[in-house]
């Protein structure tokens, strides 16, 4: 019985490695979710960039 999941599991990976190599357009909607983690985190770097300038704004800005 579990040599026929790892069979069945197996052939499901290979056909879907084939597909994703074979067909772009799927390519792009499998690695969607990436892509989307990548902009949030750019966002989450950028707005701490900018607290970070602002900070050091303040900081200056006091001790003149």
């Amino acid at each position: 019985m579990i040599n026929l999941i790892v069979i069945a599991i197996s052939a499901l990976m290979f056909v879907l490695a084939l597909v994703w190599w074979r067909w772009p357009a799927f390519r792009v909607w499998i690695e969607a979710p990436k892509y989307s983690m990548l902009r949030m985190e750019g966002r989450c770097a950028d707005l701490q960039a900018a607290t970070r300038e602002g900070d050091d704004l303040l900081v200056d800005g006091g001790s003149e």
